[in-house]
């Protein structure tokens, strides 16, 4: 048995594998599915728990969001954010 060369990727050939990532094998123009009633709450749970919060910096963060009084309710639109 003899080594076989590794084989040496161009630039496109690289863009294509290691960046640009599988090709879409469906129609782009089809709907995708729905989403479950399991995968709507729990994203609603994330949205809920966090709230986005821009430093002095102008930097934008996720903080989690304790629900205490006197802090703002991220669902509220109270709060400073973008």
């Amino acid at each position: 048995m003899s080594k076989q060369r590794k084989e040496r990727l161009d630039a496109t050939a690289w863009l294509a594998r290691y960046l640009l990532g599988p090709a879409q094998v469906t129609d782009p123009r089809r709907r995708g599915r729905a989403s479950t009633d399991a995968e709507r709450a729990r994203e609603g749970e994330l949205r809920g728990g966090f709230e986005r919060v821009r430093d002095a910096s102008g930097r934008v963060y996720l903080v989690a969001w304790d629900g205490h009084p006197g802090t703002p309710d991220p669902t509220s639109g109270d709060h400073e954010g973008a």
